[in-house]
């Protein structure tokens, strides 16, 4: 009996010591690239997330990082104004899987030549025409600044998790539908939390806002960029 005892005290510390080094204390895990991480340029000019400086970054850094070619498109919407995107399928970010979509940082000299240049013009539900790229011209988006991003989560968000993660909103903006848009002008981003589709976040530079509140106050949805 004494032996057993002595051996038994003896194989204690070794036991404590295989269950730490198998994960019985938790170690901390960092992840770069989170939904929240929004930092904002000191001269609030513009933010960056995603490891994209808007305004600056331009598409084939983004390509890079990801390691996926995305798929473009230049949209003719019903009031004549255009816009270049690029959709990025099924990425990681950090631990989770998303979808994104970014708008292109085109002037209108640029995006009168893609138009005249695109190819397999198709309606969209949105009510827009979706263009397809030549060649060329896909090259050529390749070098133009990313301006905006859509960010569509796999994983939903309620409302407990919005806050502790993005923090109290400047103004929450209901739908009819259900759904609510929350508005974070000082980062440039909003959060829209879907009462039966996809939540969403969209980020755009500060300065640029305004416009981006204006496009939902219209009830130009933030769903229409998911063409």
């Amino acid at each position: 009996m004494k032996k057993f005892l002595f051996y038994t005290l003896l194989a204690l510390p070794v036991l404590a010591l295989v269950m730490w080094w198998l994960g019985g204390t938790p170690r901390e895990t960092h992840f770069d690239d989170l939904p929240w991480q929004v930092a904002v340029s000191p001269d609030g000019r513009t933010s960056e997330v995603f490891g994209v400086t808007l305004g600056e970054t331009h598409l084939g850094a983004l390509r890079d990082k990801l390691h996926l070619i995305p798929s473009l498109g230049l949209f003719v919407h019903p009031d004549g104004t255009r816009s270049l995107e690029a959709y990025f399928g099924a990425v990681k970010l950090g631990p989770f899987q998303a979808n994104l979509v970014v708008i292109l940082d085109a002037d209108d000299w640029a995006l009168a030549r893609m138009t005249a240049d695109g190819m397999s013009d198709k309606p969209m539900p949105s009510g827009a025409r979706r263009l397809n790229l030549s060649a060329s011209n896909a090259a050529a988006a390749m070098a133009l600044p990313i301006r905006e991003i859509t960010y569509v989560p796999r994983a939903s968000y309620d409302q407990e998790i919005a806050l502790r993660r993005f923090g109290e909103p400047d103004q929450r903006l209901p739908t009819p539908d259900g759904d609510q848009y929350w508005l974070y002008p000082d980062k440039g981003m909003v959060l829209m939390l879907s009462e039966n589709g996809r939540d969403m976040l969209h980020y755009a530079p500060p300065p640029h806002f305004d416009e981006v509140r204006a496009r939902i106050l219209r009830s130009e949805a933030l769903e229409a960029l998911i063409q």
